[in-house]
């Protein structure tokens, strides 16, 4: 076994020469196993090593005597150890997280900062060839894609701690060669009792589902081994195919992550779900527990949506339809203000019908009335949302910015009216906004007021089967 781990590392490169390797021991069979291999190979692999045991105040004495196992037995070994205890019950229920999700958080803080202590930039773990299976397992119970089947990797970043190496030496051994190497070199590992609880969706899957496929299968372990590496390397080839894309065209902005829309509409579909799943986790500062149905949705938005049209996402996130872009931004984040049509304060602007009527350097507002019979083309090449108002044949319509006293009757309030700066408010436009929003007004009465790429219409104003005349508008955006 220590043969094929030495293989593995040097195959890998999890090891360089001449580092300080932080080995996580918990005292159970596979760290115990782990950390003897290592200090046999450290003098072939020319590194040092550092152990560091945890107690998650879980299990009371049973789990500080485990710590006090692996203090001893590291310090018979001659190698230095840290140990540290946390209570996860605690964090758990400030978090609001799972029992399990806080030990997880808790270990690998503690293992992060005693490596940062000692001046390790790799932390060994114990993961091996069944804890792989049980993850894949795991990952579909729960829904994944190319990604999740993927499972563990050999190295890859400590989670929450990006600038530090997580490596898993063990990962392609199994559990019954590792209480084998245990036997042989004479190891007396501790037992952790909370194993056996399968009230753990894991240890379900360990001592119940695992077992079964087993009888159907014996080399069940081996292969979702085999699927956790070629999705790994397949996952790999994906993220290579984005990446150029990702650098050439892609803006990120702090609160939102932008692709240029052509760009976008010509992504295979495995390419533009893997966007919005890579931009989301920009924004975030981690990866998001995105469901494939929310992943779809957004990108089902981005190719059919009009301007301005939005697929909401999990944590408080967005993908939006700009202009130019696709924009995957935190939902409270307000528009920039180059994407919206905004004019300048106490503007007042004749509108021209039919025509185009400049409104600011960068936008236009495009008339064009509806002639019996004829819906004029502008949905299929205004880009944004076209808004169709009841204005009867030479009205005097101007485009200005709201005034002291409005008051505007929008759509299903039966025709009562609101002060402007109320409804401004209500729909948590910003305040740096309200003063250039676009007001339509039709015969001195407010018709419409434009919020971003969205109008929002006056009942007066709304066509119904008793007008024969209304007129259709958008704004366009300067190229």
């Amino acid at each position: 076994m220590q043969e094929h781990i030495l293989h593995a590392i040097r195959k890998n490169a999890l090891i360089p020469a001449e580092s300080l390797v932080l080995v996580g021991v918990s005292g159970g069979a596979d760290s115990l196993a782990l950390l003897h291999v290592l200090q046999q190979l450290a003098p072939v692999l020319n590194c040092r090593l550092h152990a560091a045991s945890f107690d998650h105040r879980l299990r009371g004495e049973a789990g500080a005597d485990d710590v006090r196992f692996v203090q001893h037995t590291a310090e018979a070994w001659g190698i230095p150890v840290t140990i540290g205890a946390a209570d996860v019950r605690a964090l758990a229920q400030h978090e609001k997280l799972s029992l399990e999700a806080a030990a997880r958080r808790a270990r690998y803080d503690f293992l992060a900062a005693v490596a940062r202590q000692v001046g390790a930039a790799r932390v060994a773990v114990a993961h091996h060839a069944d804890d792989q299976a049980e993850t894949v397992l795991l990952h579909l119970l729960r829904g994944t894609g190319i990604a999740g089947l993927a499972g563990m990797a050999m190295q890859s970043p400590l989670p929450g701690h990006p600038d530090l190496t997580l490596i898993r030496p063990l990962l392609t051994i199994t559990r019954a060669e590792i209480e084998a190497y245990c036997r042989a070199h004479n190891l007396h590992p501790r037992e952790d009792l909370t194993n056996a609880d399968v009230t753990y969706l894991r240890n379900r899957l360990r001592h119940e589902t695992l077992p079964h496929l087993q009888r159907l299968n014996p080399q069940i372990t081996g292969v979702l081994a085999q699927l956790a590496d070629i999705a790994a390397v397949e996952n790999d080839y994906v993220d290579s195919q984005l990446e150029p894309i990702l650098r050439r065209t892609t803006r990120v902005d702090g609160e939102r992550v932008s692709l240029e829309r052509d760009q976008f509409n010509r992504l295979h579909p495995a390419l533009a779900r893997r966007f919005v799943a890579w931009a989301a986790a920009q924004i975030a500062g981690s990866k998001q527990d995105i469901e494939y149905v929310h992943i779809v949705a957004a990108v089902e938005v981005a190719r059919r949506g009009r301007l301005g049209a939005v697929a909401e996402l999990p944590g408080g996130l967005r993908l939006r339809v700009d202009y130019e872009a696709i924009v995957v931004e935190r939902a409270a984040a307000p528009l920039p203000e180059a994407d919206i049509p905004l004019l300048d304060e106490g503007a007042e602007i004749p509108v021209t019908i039919p025509g185009v009527t400049p409104v600011s350097a960068r936008w236009a507002l495009v008339a064009a009335p509806e002639a019996p019979g004829i819906t004029p083309p502008l949905q299929a090449n205004a880009g944004g949302e076209v808004a169709r108002l009841a204005i009867p044949p030479g009205s005097d319509v101007t485009l200005r910015t709201r005034r002291e006293g409005d008051r505007f009757a929008p759509l299903g309030m039966g025709g009562h009216t609101q002060k402007v700066s109320r409804w401004l408010v209500n729909r948590k436009v910003p305040l740096r906004n309200r003063d250039r929003l676009p007001l339509l007004i039709v015969n001195g009465d407010i018709a419409a007021i434009a919020v971003g790429q969205r109008w929002y219409i006056g009942e007066k104003f709304t066509p119904s089967a008793n007008h024969s005349y209304s007129v259709y508008f958008h704004f366009r955006q300067f190229s």
